[in-house]
């Protein structure tokens, strides 16, 4: 679990460290007392967080005083009067060319870090229904989940939760972003791998959900390439999010929206929420960090997102943040905040970019350096599945023309997809940096399946093609050296001699 480690919140967990559940009781809540409780919240946020120079934050300091000598525990009266400072206070709207921001409902789950693949199956499920229950309290209320492997699992374990997701979805509240497998490493994989991400991702949300991802969601990766914008351009994906290159500990990034330009030129809108987390609480402090650190207000950019929701851990977004951003809404002193979608604020930002600088090459992550995994297993067998299965789809593809039977093609493609698949899921961004050695013997294990499974299919097209194995051996068997690169090749090829 999440915050459960040895010595540290990050560290492996205590396998053996359990926790009772001693007491449940059912109430039913005072509505004005929680009412008055978030009203006050913000006012009294807002009277430590706007500077005290200011007229603004000295009423807040006022409302929130009277509020504490109005209440007495225990008298609705009171509360009823501390309600009526509260809405006196909170009434006062900004003016019409404040800086807005889209709050968007996000869970960040690492489909593998501190734990097991199990644990974040169940992670998706508590983190999600959480989330299909509040759409029901908050019709205004929407969220954006990534990972198509997150909602592959769903829809495998838990079927009936899948489906209100899907319900939700064509009601515009609960909404796939992201368009890749999992939210990989950027450094590691190959250009194929990243290929590969792009298209089981788009794949899975058009069949389950409709429609591709218009952009491209990764918080929380530690760096990304420079291969990238050309990728992201090929799947039908036009917009970029993060907010890592805030955590730089040497160089600022210079723009909060942006070009993002890659090798051969292709380009795609990039922003990163000024707020610089993806973990937002919707307090008053992150509406004017959000404004403070907006790097672009010389060209008039007067928009952002705010990305709210407990993560890494899974669990997401409460009712008492939204609570706070209904209070949130439109108060002088702050800036302006409303739900909404992310495709709709790219729009929006779309629309008013003409001036927005560009970032060509590499958007390099200062923070995390020397953070790749010791163990060099990991690394190896990541990068022998990768040729392995280019290889396996190169020459079943040329198997496919020599057979012209697509039935049979048709089984070897569902293995081929179901193990590539396995091998672009390693590809998730704290994989290669696990110390975990519960996940390094499954990693090595998924590797071993990769293998053999691929070794089984390889051997097949090699029968196609050529009556020969690719691994069997026999004093009357011959030996074909197949060249599966794009040049040519002249060097030793060892086969074995049979005495």
């Amino acid at each position: 679990m999440f915050g459960n480690g040895i010595g540290s919140d990050i560290n492996p967990p205590d396998p053996n460290k359990y926790f009772t559940l001693r007491q449940v009781e059912l109430a039913i809540p005072n509505q004005n007392a929680w009412r008055l409780m978030y009203d006050f919240q913000i006012i009294l946020d807002m009277a430590k967080e706007i500077p005290h120079d200011t007229m603004r934050s000295a009423q807040a300091l006022n409302a929130a005083n009277k509020i504490v000598n109005t209440f007495q525990p225990g008298d609705n009266n009171t509360i009823q009067e501390a309600l009526k400072i509260s809405n006196e206070f909170l009434k006062h709207k900004n003016g019409s060319n404040q800086y807005t921001l889209t709050a968007v409902g996000h869970c960040h789950i690492d489909t593998a870090w501190l734990w097991p693949y199990d644990e974040t199956k169940r992670k998706v499920a508590r983190s999600w229904s959480t989330q299909v229950g509040l759409m029901d309290l908050y019709p205004e209320y929407k969220f954006v989940c990534s990972q198509a492997q997150q909602f592959e699992w769903l829809k495998e374990y838990y079927p009936k939760l899948f489906k209100k997701v899907q319900d939700k979805s064509a009601t515009g509240q609960f909404l796939p972003i992201g368009g890749t497998w999992v939210e990989m490493d950027c450094n590691i994989p190959s250009g194929e791998a990243f290929c590969r991400q792009f298209l089981y991702g788009q794949r899975f949300f058009e069949k389950n959900f409709g429609h591709k991802c218009k952009v491209f969601w990764l918080p929380d990766t530690f760096g990304y390439s420079a291969q990238l914008p050309q990728i992201i351009k090929a799947a039908d994906i036009k917009y970029f999010f993060t907010q890592k290159l805030s955590w730089n500990n040497i160089n600022k990034f210079p723009n909060t929206s942006f070009y993002w330009v890659g090798l051969d030129g292709s380009k795609v809108l990039t922003h990163m929420c000024p707020s610089e987390t993806y973990v937002a609480q919707c307090k008053p402090d992150e509406l004017i960090r959000s404004v403070r650190n907006n790097r672009d207000k010389e060209l008039n950019n007067n928009e952002g997102l705010l990305v709210f929701g407990n993560g890494d851990g899974g669990g997401g977004p409460l009712a008492s943040m939204i609570e706070r951003l209904r209070r949130l809404k439109d108060i002088d002193g702050l800036a302006k905040v409303n739900m909404g979608s992310a495709d709709e604020f790219y729009e929006r930002l779309e629309e008013g970019s003409a001036e927005l600088v560009s970032w060509k090459g590499e958007l390099y992550f200062e923070l995390h350096r020397g953070t790749y995994t010791s163990h060099g297993k990991i690394k190896k067998y990541n990068r022998k599945s990768e040729l392995l299965l280019r290889d396996v789809e190169m020459l079943h593809s040329f198997s496919l023309i020599e057979k012209q039977n697509r039935s049979s093609i048709g089984m070897v493609y569902d293995d081929a997809n179901k193990v590539k698949r396995k091998t672009v899921i390693k590809s998730y961004l704290s994989i290669p940096l696990i110390n975990l050695m519960l996940l390094i013997t499954t990693q090595l294990q998924f590797y071993q399946e990769v293998e053999n499974t691929g070794a089984k299919l390889l051997d097949e097209a090699l029968d196609t093609l050529f009556k020969i194995s690719a691994t069997a051996s026999s004093p009357n068997k011959g030996f074909i050296a197949f060249n599966t690169l794009g040049w040519n090749r002249t060097e030793v090829v060892e086969v074995p001699v049979c005495s």
